[in-house]
């Protein structure tokens, strides 16, 4: 008898736990379309990162999930898989890059996000893409090399954002470069390059490409 009032006492005050819980909160949203080129394919990406707030902590934060509209499409992303950084003394939370689940251009639709945690708690925000954006086979892509420890960049853009990554793709290094600029590889083994688009939600995210050999580049 004393064990089962004992019971019945530990999950009235679990419930009354779960019952106080707060729901969590995207309190800002930054995303933009990347025109993407991977060496092999080019596409559309969708970048998001999140600013959250959760009053039970972060570790009570589970997952984000993605919708397009009613086009079938959902990406789910748990939250071991998030991107998180610092900016300005700021936590930020990014996403994966959202990529079209067929063909190159992402579904023309009202795209929802849905924060869950532990409990079920969620909140949503949306966001829609620019139906008239330009097509990827209708933009002017930029042409970019490094040859011998020096970057070239040819097109209407200048300058762009070049990041370093290791075998595993971990970012090492970030530059901001412009063509002729001279890169110091160190470790890198990977690079790529992020072009913004000042007049749109937009950019180029070009790579990872794999650093060449001298014999390679010939």
């Amino acid at each position: 008898m004393i064990f089962l009032r004992f019971f019945a006492a530990a999950a009235a005050v679990l419930l009354m736990i779960s019952c106080s819980g707060t729901v969590p909160v995207i309190d800002e949203v930054k995303w933009r379309v990347l025109y993407r080129d991977d060496g092999m394919h080019r596409y559309e990406e969708l970048s998001i990162s999140l600013r959250i707030s959760d009053p039970d902590g972060s570790e009570d934060l589970e997952m984000l999930a993605v919708t397009a509209g009613n086009t079938g499409f959902f990406w789910r992303f748990p939250k071991d898989e998030w991107i998180y950084e610092t900016v300005a003394g700021v936590e930020w939370y990014g996403l994966p890059g959202i990529i079209p689940l067929e063909g190159s251009r992402l579904p023309d639709a009202l795209y929802t996000l849905r924060l869950e945690d532990l409990a079920g708690r969620s909140d949503e925000i949306t966001l829609r893409p620019d139906p008239d954006r330009p097509a990827v086979e209708d933009v002017e892509w930029p042409e970019v090399s490094i040859v011998d420890d020096v970057l070239h960049l040819k097109g209407e853009y200048d300058q762009g954002m070049l990041i370093l990554r290791d075998e595993q793709l971990s970012p090492l290094d970030l530059q901001k470069v412009s063509d002729g600029s001279r890169v110091n590889a160190g470790e890198a083994l990977w690079w790529e390059l992020w072009i913004t688009l000042e007049d749109t939600s937009g950019g180029f995210r070009l790579g990872p490409y794999p650093f060449l050999s001298e014999l390679e580049t010939e």
